[in-house]
């Protein structure tokens, strides 16, 4: 089995198990969506792109079942930018109320630009200043969401 089909029937294990207990929530009506319709849809579309990606999964071309495997290196390797993704959402998350939204995000989106995505210091500067300003005025001045206001409570 390639990994392909094996992420596939992930997919797919995951839709039916939404599937499952999403159809048991209420649905509403089409005027007012019930609690039901975000899972189903959710787990749809999980089920029709592992379907899709188990049909397409098959062996390409000129590759050999030792090119799939690898080493430990290779995983560690593999598994590095969802690890610095973690470890910058749980800081966020345990700095979030001492920093403040418009800090925190702006400092989270910087870290994701420049550590992880490896854009270069001055775009990932402009683009989380842009970003964090502008989710900040649209959530607290047009929606009147309270966020935390944390270092800028003056």
């Amino acid at each position: 089995m390639t990994k392909d089909r094996a992420a596939s029937l992930l997919f797919l294990l995951t839709g039916f198990y939404g599937f499952f207990f999403s159809v048991q929530l209420p649905m509403g009506r089409w005027n007012e969506p019930g609690p039901g319709v975000f899972p189903i849809t959710l787990s749809g579309l999980l089920l029709l792109s592992g379907a899709a990606w188990f049909i397409r999964g098959k062996r390409r071309a000129g590759e050999t079942a030792e090119g799939e495997k690898a080493g430990w290196y290779a995983i560690v390797r593999n598994f590095s930018t969802p690890i610095k993704i973690v470890v910058l959402t749980a800081l966020l998350i345990l700095a979030f109320n001492r920093v403040g939204y418009l800090v925190g995000s702006s400092l989270y989106l910087f870290a994701l630009l420049f550590w992880v995505s490896r854009y270069r210091l001055i775009y990932s500067i402009g683009i989380a200043v842009v970003i964090g300003v502008g989710s900040w005025y649209f959530f607290a001045k047009v929606l009147a969401v309270q966020l935390p206001a944390g270092l800028l409570s003056f």
